[in-house]
């Protein structure tokens, strides 16, 4: 029987790191982390809708490609290669 932990917005302890490495945990985002995270989709999806100037690192390269500007069709990847490059 495998047993959950949820991610919130709650403290992580040092108990709870040394329970959720165990390979019978499995891990899943809380509803509460889920409607936040919704809620800063939200509300970058408006801000691009509504603006045209930059948004670093939401419509414009990272670090020195601050200058950037990405075309909205490339957006998602953009951000996809964000991710890759971080994990």
């Amino acid at each position: 029987m495998s047993e959950v932990y949820a991610i919130s917005n709650n403290e992580l302890t040092l108990s709870d790191l040394s329970r959720v490495v165990l390979p019978h945990f499995q891990i899943k985002l809380s509803e509460e982390s889920r409607k936040r995270i919704q809620r800063c989709r939200d509300y970058l999806d408006q801000k691009l809708a509504q603006t045209t100037g930059n948004l670093y690192g939401i419509n414009t390269g990272f670090g020195s490609l601050y200058n950037r500007n990405i075309p909205p069709a490339e957006l998602e990847k953009l951000q996809d290669n964000l991710v890759k490059s971080h994990a």
